[in-house]
């Protein structure tokens, strides 16, 4: 749907602007693209040369794999993205939203193709490198983040990556802020990473709720501002749990740092969700607050492509239920888990009960 110019100005309005929590759900901001991945037939991946393989072409972006997942979650979530005027972005556009995901205010570009991710696997189905082509996400702009400023007002909690421009994060962390959402940041990559530092520099102006970066996009994220840290090996426990308390410091009230096999460590305060309470207890997890290193669930790996999103969609998940920060962190293990045991970016049989099912297993073993 090509929305109009006098439709955007309607619903960017004052009146509607004033209206609150009629919407209710998740936004999500950030990238919709086609993945192409590649992944060698062979017991090794042999550089500098052609591999026999299977190369697989599938809906992707971490919003958008984000969105599609809470969808399949029963959450209520708005995308709110670009992609062209081509066959990729209307087989995004239908794809995405037959699975539940709000599609009506994406951008069609006339003037950008749809974004394309495109990624090489190892022979155990581990990233090895890849290469994302999104001009088309610079459409993603403050004139058209104003004009969906009714949206993020009555959402519940919004979610953004850092594919977007520098400005539109900026953007929307402190109109969330203003408006008292809570918002959550995926970093996505260690270059796209370094767009959070003017958002996280320690000046208490914004204040970022929930954070998900790797080790190396939180180092990233630091820079310069790690001053004599800079070089901190982020593989000693030590330095990662110094690391995730100095973003706090700068303004970051949850850090949840993905450690690949390891899992993740979670350092929040007190969490406001005050729900959930049945499966609280049954897990034996009632507090909020929280500083720890939490394994990963164990299962077969497939393909990683899309767990890092998958996680995310399972935290927010459980942050959106009301559960404890603990509970909602092992809805986003368990979600990652699910997901890498497919060969699909986003596990198409995802719902709550399989979820659920998965948690329940995990802490009986």
């Amino acid at each position: 749907m090509v929305i109009t110019r006098k439709r955007e100005e309607i619903l960017s309005s004052p009146r509607l602007n004033g209206i609150r929590r009629r919407f209710g759900g998740v936004v999500v901001i950030g990238g919709a693209n086609i993945d192409l991945r590649g992944r060698p037939d062979g017991e090794v991946l042999e550089r500098h040369t052609s591999n026999p393989g299977r190369i697989n072409a599938g809906l992707g972006g971490v919003g958008r794999n984000i969105a599609h997942t809470l969808a399949l979650l029963n959450v209520p979530v708005t995308l709110l993205s670009a992609v062209g005027d081509d066959g990729e972005g209307i087989r995004i556009l239908e794809e995405t939203g037959k699975a539940g995901v709000r599609m009506e205010q994406v951008i069609i570009s006339g003037e950008h193709p749809t974004g394309i991710y495109l990624a090489i696997l190892d022979e155990k189905g581990e990233m090895e490198v890849a290469v994302s082509d999104m001009k088309i996400l610079e459409e993603i702009s403050l004139e058209y983040l104003r004009s969906k400023a009714y949206l993020i007002k009555e959402s519940k909690i919004v979610v953004m990556d850092t594919n977007i421009p520098e400005e539109s994060i900026e953007y929307v962390v402190d109109l969330c802020n203003k408006v008292k959402v809570p918002v959550l940041i995926e970093p996505v990559s260690m270059e796209k990473a370094k767009k959070l530092r003017k958002v996280v520099n320690g000046s208490g102006k914004c204040t970022v709720d929930y954070i998900t970066p790797s080790k190396n996009e939180l180092k990233s994220i630091m820079g310069m501002e790690m001053g004599d840290n800079q070089g901190l090996d982020m593989d000693i426990d030590l330095n990662i749990v110094k690391a995730a308390e100095e973003l706090k410091g700068k303004g970051v009230k949850n850090v949840i740092i993905t450690l690949g096999k390891r899992g993740v460590y979670v350092s929040c305060g007190r969490h406001q969700g005050g729900g959930g309470g049945g499966l609280n207890k049954e897990i034996g997890v009632e507090k909020d607050e929280l500083n720890k290193f939490m394994a990963p669930y164990r299962g077969e790996v497939v393909d990683v492509t899309g767990a890092g999103d998958a996680l995310v969609a399972g935290l927010i998940y459980g942050i959106y239920k009301g559960y404890s920060m603990e509970v909602a962190v092992r809805f986003g293990l368990g979600a990652a888990a699910l997901t890498v045991s497919t060969k699909e970016t986003v596990r198409r049989n995802l719902r709550e009960g399989l979820l659920r099912s998965r948690i329940k297993e995990e802490n009986n073993k």
